[in-house]
């Protein structure tokens, strides 16, 4: 029974970050190069998603388990996500892809936070075999860079590249709609949490508040920043490195492969460092990146670099994510994942893609090979910082009752 119900969590995983993965490496180089927008325009229609996130998780927080249950939630927003991904594949116009892009991302916003939960909820060993089941997201992820990435983004001679973008966010809103009908497969628990539905989820808002729980709330509030920000500048800095736009994807889930070298061993690292540790392991990796890129655009130090980030999202997100759900009951697990989600989705992304569209104009421009030098001190400085926040601060403690 166990067996079963982990493979078809693995499955969710996969689909999910299939979703992400074929649209979050490019996205940044979608509007620059096919849509010919700027890069403060290109930083505009990336925080729709944090917009989003201030919002919707809100929402989910309180519907989550009390209305509809996660799974059939899940369902629900990618329904909405997949007919909004295709209308923005057809736009081309600034304020319409933008609006589409809010719309699209209140509905995705959510579903990152739910597929934790649900693994939470139906796994009778969530906190051991988070990662072994997350890993398969990131299998996931992999699996569209290099199927649509390297092969389909591969110049054929018979089709312009830039021509070739939209296909990704075609990808996406196929595969949102495959995970909507799968997500009516999962079980549908019938335990619901009891008493009157809240705009604020005051059980996981009191969790939050507690020191050591907020701690990881604001480091993971600026390590949502940097990671948000990597994701915006990454493609446009590859292709003046001299990556070609067939290699994007595949170099940019170098990380991914780490990730799932990590994942498999994150448990037994857990273990025997404890969470400070791995979370300082973690925030070590984000700073080690910025600082090759930051060094120049030699492509064999940018190769050597990249896989850093896989490092870094195991050891710190997905430690904080197993590290806060052992603080929590079901009355607040749904609802603490998505504050949670809150500050990395919603108020960091926001920041991240408002400064770093303004900074991919200011610092990095379009010509210079030491341009992105400054571009990517400004991520390497805020790691530092949240390496010493949890450096000095973070003290584990045990899950109150």
């Amino acid at each position: 029974m166990h067996r079963s119900i982990k493979l078809r969590l693995a499955i969710m995983m996969f689909i999910q970050y299939v979703v992400m993965g074929a649209t979050w490496p490019i996205m940044s180089l979608y509007l620059r190069e096919s849509l010919g927008f700027s890069g403060r325009q290109t930083g505009v229609v990336l925080a729709m998603s944090a917009a989003a996130a201030l919002v919707g998780p809100v929402v989910i927080a309180s519907v989550a388990d009390r209305l509809l249950s996660a799974e059939r939630l899940l369902s629900v927003c990618h329904i909405g996500a997949a007919c909004l991904m295709a209308l923005i594949s057809l736009e081309t116009r600034f304020a319409a892809v933008a609006l589409l892009y809010l719309a699209y991302n209140l509905a995705i916003g959510p579903t990152v936070a739910l597929t934790n939960a649900i693994v939470f909820h139906n796994h009778p060993q969530g906190n051991r075999s988070f990662g072994n089941i997350r890993v398969w997201g990131t299998i996931g992820w992999i699996t569209v860079a290099w199927g649509f990435g390297f092969l389909w983004l591969r110049d054929s001679g018979t089709m312009a590249l830039a021509s070739r973008l939209p296909d990704a966010l075609k990808l996406s809103a196929l595969t949102s709609l495959c995970l909507a009908f799968y997500g009516l497969t999962l079980p549908n628990r019938r335990e619901r949490c009891q008493g009157p539905m809240r705009i604020v989820p005051v059980h996981a808002l009191r969790l939050l508040l507690r020191p050591q729980i907020l701690l990881i709330g604001v480091v993971s509030l600026l390590i949502g920043i940097v990671d948000r920000y990597y994701y915006l500048g990454m493609g446009p800095y590859l292709r003046q490195a001299g990556f070609s736009d067939a290699a994007i994807m595949p170099a940019m889930s170098l990380g991914q492969i780490s990730e799932v070298i990590a994942m498999f061993g994150l448990a037994v690292v857990l273990q025997r460092l404890g969470f400070r540790k791995v979370l300082l392991m973690g925030i070590l990796a984000e700073a080690a990146r910025f600082a090759v890129f930051a060094l120049g655009r030699s492509q064999a130090l940018i190769i050597c670099a990249i896989p850093a980030h896989g490092l870094a999202y195991t050891f710190y997100f997905t430690a904080a994510y197993i590290y806060l759900d052992s603080h929590t009951d079901r009355e607040s697990r749904t609802g603490l994942h998505q504050l949670f989600s809150i500050l990395t989705s919603g108020i960091a992304a926001l920041s991240a893609n408002l400064i770093g569209g303004t900074c991919l104009d200011w610092l990095a421009g379009d010509n210079g090979a030491g341009s992105f030098r400054a571009f990517w001190t400004v991520p390497l400085i805020l790691s530092l910082a949240a390496m010493g926040l949890i450096a000095l601060l973070f003290r584990e403690k045990p899950a109150e009752t």
